[in-house]
């Protein structure tokens, strides 16, 4: 077994109440049974996470908020009972993972501020690093060699900083063979506009009516729009399913990136915290609904004209 975490995950430490968008606010939370079994056990005030707000495998927040947020914004469990105390869901967040037959990669989210905020503010290229080994062979599939392969080609070209962002990101769509442009941006927006909604976001693809066209690419964020494009394209490209399924995904990274970019120019302040919200943004309402996620692979795989 092989671990790889990103070359930016040592940097990141949860800042708690100084957090603007609290990942304990407005998001259902999943529990396993040990904790669930564990939370069960609390008795006088600690016992807040029974009845009314258990809900199966989760629970229900109190007014959009978890019932063991304290009223200065951390967490009741922590404060009280340890960082070991707490679900699998709330240790792991806002880390995501990737898997291969004996690799396990394990990256930061967009959709924490302050993961978003290292990320994009990294200026070495990203990488992934082994942290752990017990120096086995690994033995890939025939398709995880064809994932790696198809992944290491696209990051590649996207860190090939002689060429411009907008020349690299036009070489993606080239080698995706799916042209997004079949459809207006005006339609895109529509689209992404019916997509579901989270209720505690407050930026909507709206903004961007006035524009017809997807904008060039933001001249003075180049290389945190890179940081941007190669995390989408390690998150997404890892977890194609068969060939159709990786030009798909390379031409979901591409549309992001051209979504999240005229988010960006359209809004009323274009600044790195400005990028930064609206990657979150982004992120929170795109990347954590599979849902969404689905609907939109499948409109881009509709835009494929297949040979008769």
């Amino acid at each position: 077994m092989k671990h790889y975490h990103f070359n930016y995950n040592e940097k990141f430490k949860c800042i708690a109440e100084k957090c603007k968008h609290n990942c304990c606010i407005g998001w259902d939370i999943a529990i396993d049974k040990k904790s669930l079994d564990f939370y069960k056990t609390l008795e006088g005030e600690d016992s807040r996470f029974s009845t009314p707000y258990l809900n199966g495998k989760s629970f229900t927040m109190k007014n959009m908020r978890c019932v063991f947020l304290d009223d200065d914004n951390l967490c009741h469990i922590i404060k009280n009972y340890g960082e070991k105390s707490l679900c699998k869901t709330c240790k792991t967040h806002p880390r995501f993972k990737n898997f291969f037959t004996g690799i396990t990669e394990t990256g930061l989210g967009l959709y924490c501020e302050h993961a978003c905020k290292i990320i994009l503010q990294q200026k070495n290229k990203m990488r992934l690093d082994l942290i752990k080994t017990d120096n086995k062979p690994i033995c890939l599939s025939a398709f995880e060699k064809r994932v790696l392969a198809f992944r290491k080609k696209v990051i590649n070209i996207i860190q090939n900083r002689k060429l411009t962002l907008e020349d690299r990101l036009n070489e993606l769509e080239q080698l995706s063979k799916i042209d997004l442009n079949k459809i207006t941006y005006l339609e895109w927006q529509d689209f992404f506009n019916k997509l579901e909604k989270l209720p505690n976001n407050n930026m909507s693809y709206s903004i961007v009516n006035k524009a017809e066209g997807f904008l060039p690419l933001a001249s003075e964020y180049q290389l945190q729009l890179e940081q941007l494009l190669s995390y989408l394209a390690f998150r997404h490209l890892s977890r194609g399913i068969d060939f159709l399924d990786l030009n798909v995904r390379l031409a979901f990274v591409c549309l992001s990136l051209k979504m999240i970019n005229q988010l960006f120019c359209l809004a009323q302040e274009q600044s790195l915290n400005s990028l930064i919200e609206v990657c979150r943004f982004y992120s929170a309402e795109i990347e954590t609904n599979d849902d969404n996620i689905f609907n939109i692979l499948n409109k881009i795989e509709s835009l494929i004209t297949f040979p008769i």
